[in-house]
């Protein structure tokens, strides 16, 4: 019966996204928000509920072909097409190195690096005027409220030990801290929340999303025929500061050190509009008062309700500074050590390896490399480990281009009511390489960050075809 169901279901689904591309979209975003939750429920927690997000991505690949084709239409060619083709000829070659244990792990490597990528055109395509934009934006953002009343729940329930509750059984539990303020002392362990999703990184970076697009949307200043009522604004606060609060207590500690970071670029480079007039939000010394007693005012109900989960992110700028950068750096200099210039092959350490044939003799071999030589749990590791250094460089190559042709969109929309909810998407993707290069390189290889980070990405370079400009 059960087999039935999922078959009746598939086939609907099936006819929807065939039909309508962009309703794929959509499923894909409202799935990725409950497969883990699912996955938790089930008994052994299988990873292999993974595959159905991909098959809603390839009936989404394959149902935007066709409307290409059949509509005729212009296929976007972005400026930085030329060195995008360049690193994606450079991962599939790599696969057959001759290094490579063999193609199955090729093809791992290459869905972390290429399989989510088209989303970017999908990104670019979705939207056809500013209002379906700012709605489905505001409407993703308002999602950080029942995200954050879910993390609560966990929080005060955790030693339940209900599925739901906690992450996912093969992830850590808890985390310990230790602060050390002059003869002061403050030692504790907090719980790693997760929402619906399976690991509090990957909620703590959905939540980074959704806080920098509430910021870039409140900024925005709303065209004539775009009604944006009191209640909504409010709502809107009330989700950023959600986001906020959720990424404190998923206690992931890199996600909230870069938020901060992120908020006072925002702050720094974003703009308002009030009489026809732009002015740089950072020159603006009411709103940096106004924030600074705002932040003062968060904190302090935060360390109240949940003391050691505000204590250990507080702990997160001494542990930054003190160990993780030199840390970071020595995984540089240790990985670079014992760099191939072709490296290991393609996927060679990417995540999922454990599902296939010959992993476990795979890691067994390398152990000693890994574990004495390279040394890495960063992404500049993981590349240089893979891509080996010629690989590395492109790959950096094509996201710094990439990062300059988004610095020329956003100069280029200065006078476009669109201008902050880019820069909140541009913000976002630089922070998670940073993440990715300097802390974990299991960023970009989480496909639920590799969806939104790619959808947002086409969405960024796709404002300027429609957003009106202010005159």
């Amino acid at each position: 019966m059960i087999y039935l169901l999922g078959i009746i279901t598939f086939t609907i689904l099936t006819v929807i996204i065939l039909s309508r591309w962009r309703w794929g979209v959509i499923l894909i975003f409202v799935w990725f928000l409950l497969e883990d939750l699912i996955r938790r429920l089930i008994p052994g927690q299988p990873s292999q509920i993974i595959l159905a997000k991909d098959i809603l991505i390839a009936l989404t690949y394959f149902s935007f072909f066709v409307f290409i084709v059949l509509k005729n239409k212009k296929i976007w060619k972005p400026a930085f097409g030329g060195v995008l083709l360049l690193f994606a000829a450079v991962s599939i070659i790599n696969v057959f190195n001759p290094n490579s244990p063999g193609l199955l792990f090729g093809l791992i490597g290459l869905r972390s690096y290429l399989w989510y990528l088209p989303l970017m055109f999908l990104g670019y395509y979705m939207f056809d005027k500013e209002e379906k934009l700012l709605k489905f934006c505001q409407i993703l953002v308002y999602l950080s409220i029942p995200l954050f009343l879910l993390a609560i729940l966990q929080y005060l329930f955790y030693e339940s030990g209900l599925a739901f509750i906690r992450p996912f059984t093969e992830s850590s539990q808890f985390h310990a801290f230790r602060i050390v303020i002059g003869t002061w002392v403050k030692n504790g362990s907090v719980p790693l929340l997760s929402s619906v999703f399976g690991t509090a990184h990957r909620y703590s970076r959905f939540s980074m999303l959704l806080f920098f697009l509430g910021l870039g949307l409140l900024a925005t200043k709303y065209p004539r025929n775009l009604s944006f009522p009191k209640k909504r604004k409010i709502l809107l606060i009330v989700s950023i500061l959600s986001a906020f609060f959720g990424i404190i207590l998923s206690s992931a500690r890199t996600a909230f050190i870069l938020t901060t970071v992120g908020a006072v670029l925002f702050f720094a480079f974003a703009t308002y509009i009030k009489n026809s007039q732009i002015f740089d939000l950072g020159k603006n010394n009411r709103i940096w008062i106004f924030s600074l007693i705002a932040v003062i005012l968060i904190v302090l109900p935060i360390i109240f309700l949940f003391g050691n989960s505000a204590f250990f992110q507080i702990s997160a700028f001494y542990f930054a500074f003190n160990e993780r950068i030199p840390w970071a750096f020595e995984g540089f200099r240790s990985a670079l050590a014992n760099a191939k210039f072709f490296g290991m092959g393609t996927g060679t350490f990417s995540q999922g390896l454990r599902n296939i044939p010959g992993s476990v003799e795979w890691n067994n071999q390398n152990k000693e490399l890994i574990t004495t030589g390279f040394r890495f749990e960063n992404g500049f590791g993981r590349l240089i480990f893979e891509l080996g250094i010629f690989g590395t460089i492109i790959f950096y190559l094509f996201w710094l281009y990439l990062f300059y042709q988004m610095k020329k969109e956003i100069n280029l929309l200065k006078n476009s009511n669109l201008r902050n909810p880019g820069l909140s998407i541009f913000i976002f993707s630089f922070l998670l390489m940073v993440w990715f290069s300097f802390v974990h390189h299991q960023v970009l290889g989480d496909a639920t960050t590799l969806v939104i980070l790619w959808f947002f990405l086409g969405v960024f370079f796709s404002l300027r075809k429609f957003a009106p400009v202010n005159q």
